[in-house]
């Protein structure tokens, strides 16, 4: 009988410690396994002190066709992504029912009417060091209003999508940020 409260204590402190690294090994999988789609962004939100440090990031593509069946819907959806010649993905449809194949993503389907959607994507922000976030903002400000495209890397999966870096001109955003560093100490 005095067992009894030690297993179950111990299954508790178990299962606290295997959801997250079930979540983190499924995240790490994606990133490994996961096809590289790369996707065009837009500007981003405004500075939010209570999040923390990160940049937000707003992939253009926030409009698809659906079947004109689907007159109003708001819920989980799967975007079917094609990679153009340029090497960047596009959303060619939106479904409600997740795809047997193909390239797709889990979304979340803010409304659909007469044979169009608006969705979110589930990445929306790419957390980042405290000391490189003021100068990581302005860089993705100053690029957003230059006429190259900031590009989203991002590793898809079985319809999971993880945000593994931003480019700018071919190079990660990080090599920008360190040429941009070393050019503003350098006098």
């Amino acid at each position: 009988m005095k067992t009894l409260p030690l297993v179950v204590f111990a299954l508790a402190v178990l299962a606290q410690w295997l959801v997250p690294l079930a979540a983190i090994r499924q995240h790490e999988k994606v990133l490994v396994e996961g096809q590289l789609v790369r996707l065009k962004c837009t500007a981003p939100d405004p500075y939010d002190p209570l999040r923390g440090r990160y940049l937000a990031v707003r992939p253009e593509a926030t409009e698809a066709d659906v079947d004109k069946e689907l007159k109003s819907y708001r819920g989980p959806g799967y975007a079917m992504l094609a990679i153009g010649a340029d090497g960047l993905a596009s959303v060619t449809r939106l479904e409600r029912q997740r795809p047997a194949e193909g390239l797709f993503v889990r979304v979340r389907v803010r409304y659909a009417h007469e044979g169009k959607a608006r969705f979110d994507w589930p990445f929306d922000r790419y957390y980042l060091n405290e000391t490189l976030a003021p100068e990581a903002d302005r860089w993705l400000a100053d690029s957003l209003r230059s006429t190259k495209a900031v590009l989203a890397e991002v590793r898809v999966l079985d319809g999971r999508a993880v945000l593994e870096d931003l480019s700018l001109d071919g190079k990660s955003f990080r090599e920008h940020l360190k040429q941009r560093l070393k050019t503003a100490k350098d006098p």
